[in-house]
């Protein structure tokens, strides 16, 4: 993994990750540990800084902080 480097431009890499995020909807997504081990939920909708999440078994989490839609590897766990 490479290193992070040591002054960020968070208005950037906010908006490079929400455009990520955004066209991610519909497809399986990484969720940090927090919240669930095992499946992969499917985005559903992104709506501000909140995620709704789909799982495999039809259950439907909401208002998911998409700052935990990552691994727990990903860049924003510290």
């Amino acid at each position: 993994m490479a290193n992070k480097p040591k002054e960020i431009d968070f208005a950037a890499e906010y908006e490079a990750q929400l455009s990520k995020l955004l066209s991610s909807i519909g497809q399986e997504v990484p969720l940090s540990h927090i919240y669930v081990r095992g499946a992969k939920p499917t985005l559903v909708a992104i709506e501000g800084d909140l995620a709704t999440l789909k799982f495999p078994n039809g259950t439907i989490m909401t208002k998911v902080p998409i700052r935990y839609l990552c691994d727990d590897a990903g860049y924003w766990r510290n």
